[in-house]
C-alpha cells in the first residue's frame, strides 16, 4: 500500500462486524478499507494517529495500533491468525 498518510478510524462506541469495513486507509497511492477482524465494540482510537499516520508503518505492532475493540463473542478469535502465520501468507503471494 506504501506510506499511510491519512486513517479513519471509527469513534469510540461504535459497533464494528468481523468482516466488515469499519474505517479506511489512505497512503500516497491508494485508499483501502480496514476490515474488522473481530465484532464488538470500539473502546479506544489512537489519536496519535491523527497527527502522525505514518506509525502505522513505522510500529504497528506499538505506537501505530488503530482501535481496541471489546470483543462480542472471545470464540472469533479462534479463526483469526498470529503474526508468523500471517507473515507467511504474505510471503507466499
Amino acid at each position: 500500500m506504501g506510506d499511510v498518510v491519512y486513517v479513519d478510524a471509527p469513534a469510540v462506541g461504535k459497533a464494528v462486524q468481523a468482516g466488515k469495513a469499519f474505517g479506511t486507509v489512505e497512503s500516497v497511492k491508494s485508499v483501502s478499507d480496514l476490515f474488522a477482524p473481530v465484532s464488538g465494540s470500539v473502546t479506544a482510537v489512537n489519536g496519535k494517529l491523527a497527527d502522525a499516520p505514518e506509525l502505522v508503518n513505522k510500529d504497528p505492532y506499538g505506537d501505530g495500533w488503530m482501535v481496541m475493540v471489546k470483543l462480542s463473542d472471545p470464540k472469533e478469535l479462534d479463526g483469526l491468525m498470529d503474526a508468523r502465520a500471517y507473515q507467511a501468507l504474505v510471503e507466499s503471494h
